[in-house]
């Protein structure tokens, strides 16, 4: 927090209030729970997945993790996966775009070859482009009223851009067509669809309105090779999707508590770990300090058994200096947990 401050020269704390801390076994809960979408607005969303990875691996290129930070990542990967693949918690969809390529994938199979129209330039519809296009659908095309916009919308998300004069010979070549215009009447009607079907010898066409009030002809729905659906069907489906989601959010949360145990145990053993070793080089170093005097000491004549015995007490009386002072200071302050895991450590069966 205080180098953000100070890079962008801010008096200090001045975002203080934006900023908040979770320490220990918390990030790593944290963590799985983000990666996983399970902390997500939307539960189960994926997006952040992303995001976290892409940090991940900048950080690892710019050699600014650390090798516990590194594994904590990992771990988290891991644990997100396992959420995702043994729970529902991502399985149904509960946003519009989402939804509707559900549906669409239900109607025709393989989303592939769909060719799909977008009428409208919205919010809504700069939406369904990007998840259409990132589920894999290449023959995408927007119409508008404003063609001009219609196609620098197009150009973003490789598609092509059409004005609504074009609608009549636009329907008869795409499977999916979705709506949402501010338009307060029906802009795709029900003479243009059954034109369009005759020219698709009635190949079925899925089409969604988006729109409040209706852009597409509701008569539509009678017509034998139309799947037409509002949004009204569509909410009625996210609404029950979110309520299987928030179910398997209690599976994915023992799931991640299982996860921040293995890795607090890997934390314990690597702590651990850096401390024999740490233990273990400050006993190699004293050892060659004393080797080095020993080996002096017998150049300059003195006698072999001498030198040993001088070495062997000085190695045992340098090792243990530290450890007896703080025993000493335990026994004083009647520190039995210190004095017992001392016992446990370094004393054999019969000490």
């Amino acid at each position: 927090m205080e180098w953000l401050h100070d890079w962008h020269s801010l008096a200090p704390g001045q975002f203080q209030e934006h900023f908040y801390q979770i320490e220990q076994a918390a990030c790593i809960f944290h963590l799985i729970k983000v990666i996983s979408g399970a902390d997500s607005m939307i539960i189960g969303e994926p997006q952040v997945a992303g995001q976290v990875k892409h940090a991940w691996h900048s950080a690892r290129e710019m050699e600014t993790l650390s090798s516990k930070l590194d594994r904590m990542f990992q771990n988290a990967f891991a644990g997100a996966k396992r959420v995702r693949s043994q729970t529902g918690i991502g399985r149904d969809p509960v946003t519009l775009p989402f939804a509707t390529l559900r549906l669409a994938h239900q109607i025709f199979g393989s989303l592939d070859d769909l060719s799909t129209l977008l009428i409208g330039a919205g919010e809504m519809i700069e939406d369904c482009a990007v998840h259409f296009r990132e589920s894999g659908i290449k023959k995408l095309a927007i119409a508008n009223r404003n063609p001009d916009r219609a196609r620098e919308l197009a150009s973003i998300h490789d598609a092509q851009g059409h004005s609504l004069d074009e609608l009549p010979t636009l329907l008869s070549s795409h499977d999916l067509v979705v709506a949402c215009t501010a338009s307060p009447t029906a802009i795709v009607t029900r003479a243009m669809m059954e034109q369009a079907l005759r020219k698709r010898r009635h190949r079925p066409v899925f089409a969604l309105d988006l729109s409040v009030p209706r852009n597409i002809d509701e008569s539509l729905e009678k017509l034998e090779d139309v799947y037409l659906y509002t949004i009204d069907d569509l909410h009625a489906i996210i609404e029950g999707n979110q309520k299987k989601r928030k179910q398997a959010l209690q599976q994915a949360i023992a799931i991640i508590e299982s996860e921040v145990v293995s890795f607090e145990r890997w934390l314990r053993l690597q702590n651990s770990g850096e401390t024999l070793k740490a233990l273990r080089q400050r006993a190699h170093d004293e050892r060659e300090k004393l080797l080095d005097q020993a080996r002096a000491q017998l150049a300059s004549g003195r006698d072999p058994e001498d030198v040993l015995q001088r070495l062997s007490h000085r190695l045992v009386n340098r090792l243990l200096h530290g450890p007896s002072i703080r025993l000493r200071q335990a026994a004083e302050s009647a520190d039995e947990a210190l004095l017992e895991a001392a016992r446990y450590y370094f004393l054999d069966e019969q000490g």
